[in-house]
């Protein structure tokens, strides 16, 4: 009973609302058929029969046929049920009844903006602000449909003449002033901010705001007067001091530039993301050029934003960077792992220390940290990557296989990823004796780059490892080592492959490169050079080789073997 009692009350209200103006001293007979159809109408209405509502609110438009409050009614009734242009028609009604009622206007505009009729919706919000004239809002909203229509100056006026009746105000400035802004007239822009500054000649921000745009505009000079302004008004404001400081004018400046930012590195106060932006293109630069001078310089203000910054991750973050794109990569580690503790939100810290533990060929940490990298963004492909990485090389293929089936689903189509992924799968694939497989999954690598050096190398020394179609694994091998040029791995493949091919001398060549290459340090190319030198009559030689392979890690399982029986075993 309650709930019916409710509703009930609900149509009083309605029906008081629509026959405002119409009440007599005595109610006609008429006038109570009407309320009684009023009342079947809301019923209908609310249990959601709009079809039976529609044709009880005509019905009353017969007998009453200027009723502007049916017609709004009916207008609603249309809109709800997608029937837009008898809505429009039904609205059009009740505003040219009753052009006072500013709902009717305010109805009218949402349905001409939901139409797209943006125009039409801006002449009814200017009714509502000539009816509604001391409410702010309508003013913005008529200059907001305005701006929909492609009609900027007509917002611009309309924004004037709300500033005449509010007096200077924040918003109407920032709006106005990204209307300029978006039009182009970068000298009506900036005149909006100067009033603004000018009106509040204490307040900082708002001179920050005009020398930002200078500064966006590319008006410099305007740009530095207006943060020399602020710092009269605040000595010690971070913004101004490091905008100021401006950038080095030639490469030979930019350790002494770098060292004059030390005092604004200091202050506390200073934002670290402005600190960390005037660095950045620094550590760009060191990670192009490996610049280690340049890079010192940095880390004395990345050391500066830790000790201010102590529980701030984007300071040790910078340092790791600094230290790893200048050669420091172990010293890297250390930053990447304390900006960890700090935050370890951000992937690319941990996809650097997970680079890190593979260039120094310490695969068991790789695989524990890469296994809590899966863990922690399991749709990082990257992880899976180097999870499979890192089980191969130690010798636990069969639980790499898994996961890097799983990474080529997670890669999606980042191309470069799938390529790595597919090359190391080719490898996995031949240590657990998958010939046909591993070919296949070489071979679908190659298909998304043909030139990929590191999968043609992989690629020839497994062809070379099984000694079957050595002609293909000889032009792959000298295609990677001539993509790139010294690098030493690629050279002992093909080196490798040319042993395979009992092509000694030209073996003996390749790998000798690749020793001066660097290689001198890995003790697959050492024995390999030794296997080489025995095959040439030099079994002397070649027994110090292998020595050396020994010293340096570990060779293949015959490693010991040719040592203790100074020959060579296959």
């Amino acid at each position: 009973m309650k709930s019916n009692k409710h509703t009930f009350l609900l149509s009083c209200l309605l029906l008081s609302f629509l026959l405002s103006g119409r009440a007599q001293a005595q109610v006609s007979e008429d006038d109570i058929k009407l309320q009684e159809l009023l009342v079947d109408a809301n019923r209908e209405k609310l249990i959601g029969n709009y079809d039976n509502a529609i044709a009880l609110l005509k019905e009353i438009l017969k007998k009453d046929a200027r009723n502007d409050a049916v017609s709004y009614e009916l207008a609603r009734i249309y809109e709800a049920v997608g029937d837009d242009e008898k809505a429009v028609k039904a609205i059009q009604d009740a505003v040219e009844w009753a052009p006072g009622n500013p709902w009717y206007f305010k109805f009218q505009a949402s349905l001409f903006q939901k139409m797209n009729r943006n125009r039409e919706a801006a002449e009814a919000f200017r009714q509502v602000t000539r009816l509604e004239p001391e409410d702010p809002y309508n003013y913005y909203r008529w200059a907001y449909l305005l701006v929909l229509a492609n009609d900027i100056s007509g917002a611009l006026k309309v924004y004037d003449e709300l500033e005449k009746k509010t007096g200077l105000n924040e918003e109407i400035i920032r709006r106005k002033h990204s209307l300029y802004v978006g039009i182009g007239d970068n000298k009506k822009a900036a005149r909006e901010l100067e009033r603004l500054a000018a009106a509040y000649p204490s307040d900082t921000e708002y001179r920050l705001l005009l020398a930002e745009f200078y500064s966006q505009s590319g008006e410099q000079d305007k740009a530095m007067a207006a943060y020399r302004e602020i710092l009269k008004l605040d000595p010690n404001h971070a913004k101004a001091q490091l905008a100021l400081a401006g950038k080095p004018e030639q490469a030979s400046d930019e350790i002494l530039y770098l060292q004059s930012l030390e005092p604004v590195f200091r202050n506390p106060e200073a934002d670290i993301n402005l600190k960390i932006g005037k660095l950045m293109p620094f550590i760009t630069k060191v990670a192009d050029t490996g610049n280690r001078q340049l890079a010192d310089a940095a880390l004395a203000l990345t050391a500066i934003i830790e000790q201010v910054h102590p529980f701030d991750a984007k300071g040790f973050s910078a340092s790791g960077d600094l230290l790893y794109y200048s050669g420091r990569r172990l010293e890297a580690l250390e930053k990447y792992r304390k900006t960890l503790e700090l935050d370890d939100t951000v992937f690319l810290v941990w996809e650097q220390v997970m680079h890190i533990y593979q260039e120094e060929k310490d695969f068991d940490k790789l695989l524990g940290f890469s296994e809590r990298a899966m863990d922690f963004f399991p749709n990082q492909a990257i992880a899976y990557y180097f999870f499979g990485l890192a089980a191969h090389e130690l010798g636990k293929s069969r639980d790499a296989l898994p996961v890097l089936q799983e990474a080529l689903l997670v890669a999606g189509n980042n191309g470069p990823l799938k390529m790595d992924i597919q090359g190391l799968l080719g490898l996995v694939y031949n240590s657990l004796g998958q010939t046909e497989r591993s070919v296949q999954a070489f071979e679908a690598a190659l298909g998304l780059n043909p030139q990929s050096p590191e999968v043609l190398s992989n690629y020839a020394f497994t062809l070379a490892e099984r000694n079957e179609n050595l002609e293909k694994a000889r032009q792959m091998a000298g295609q990677a080592a001539a993509l790139i040029p010294g690098q030493a791995r690629y050279l002992d493949t093909y080196g490798w492959v040319l042993y395979r091919m009992k092509r000694y001398a030209e073996a003996r060549q390749q790998l000798e490169k690749a020793i001066e290459s660097g290689g001198g340090a890995d003790a697959r190319t050492l024995e390999h050079l030794g296997d080489v030198l025995y095959q040439l009559n030099e079994p002397e030689q070649a027994l110090e080789f292998w020595k050396q392979a020994r010293e340096r890690g570990k060779g293949s399982e015959l490693l010991e073997k040719k040592i203790t029986g100074r020959k060579l075993y296959e």
